[in-house]
Parts: C-alpha cells; structure tokens; sequence
C-alpha cells in the first residue's frame, strides 16, 4: 500500500483524481488577492514562533506542518477536497512539500505561494498586510 493509499484511507476517500492539475504557483500579491476576496484558504505552515516573529497574513490559518493530524486540519480549515487551499512559509519549501502532501491525498485546486513570506518576491518584500494576533 503506498502513502497515498494510506492518506486516502485516513480520510475514508475512494483515492485522488490522478487526473486533477497539479501544485500551482501563486505570487504573495496573487495569494493577498485571491484571500481578500474569499477565493482561497491560505494556510500558513510556519512555526508559532516564526508566526510570533513576522506576523501572518490577516485570515490565514495557522498549522504547522509539523503537526501530527496536518492533513485533518487543514481538511477542517479548507473544509473540503475541491475547496481552494494555498500553502504559505518562509520562503516557499516547506509551503511547497505541504502542497504537495494535500495534492497527493485528493486536494484538487493547491496552490504554493511563490517566495513565502519573507523570501524575494515574498509576502514581506511585496509589503502586504500582517497580523499578529
């Protein structure tokens, strides 16, 4: 059995559409708009204290990827397979590998936000909104 067929058991699916697109690039100024106006849920994967250091974006939720039910959380933040998901970190890795854990297990529309929030072309550089609460 492999790891998908594990995911997708976990979340009691029948298996992912193989057929879905793939993991898409947003920029941070894409990923502020697209958020702004209800399209997507951004999930920012950062740690407590990388969140605590340069804030997140307003209405992002926070989830560490790290987390053990990371895949159960961000299904309850999203709040379904065919629901708009965005994944955001530091510099666009770890947003990327939490991209591609939520394609693998029956995401259809993911996106990784390209740069992250602190890295060139990120959210910080394009000097978007932050809160710290």
């Amino acid at each position: 059995m492999n790891i998908q067929s594990i995911l997708a058991s976990m979340f009691s699916l029948k298996g992912s559409d193989r057929n879905a697109p793939p993991v898409q690039r947003l920029s941070a100024r894409e990923a502020h708009d697209k958020l702004a106006a209800g399209e997507i849920t951004l999930i920012d994967v950062r740690t407590p204290q990388e969140w605590h250091q340069t804030g997140t974006a307003p209405g992002a939720q926070r989830i560490t990827l790290q987390d053990k039910d990371f895949l159960k959380q961000v299904m309850h933040a999203a709040g379904g397979f065919d629901a708009p998901v965005a994944f955001i970190c530091r510099s666009g890795q770890r947003s990327g590998q939490a991209a591609a854990q939520a394609r693998a297990v029956g995401f259809t529309q993911v996106y990784n936000v390209v740069g992250g929030m602190e890295g060139p072309g990120g959210w910080l550089t394009e000097r978007l909104p932050v809160s710290f609460s």
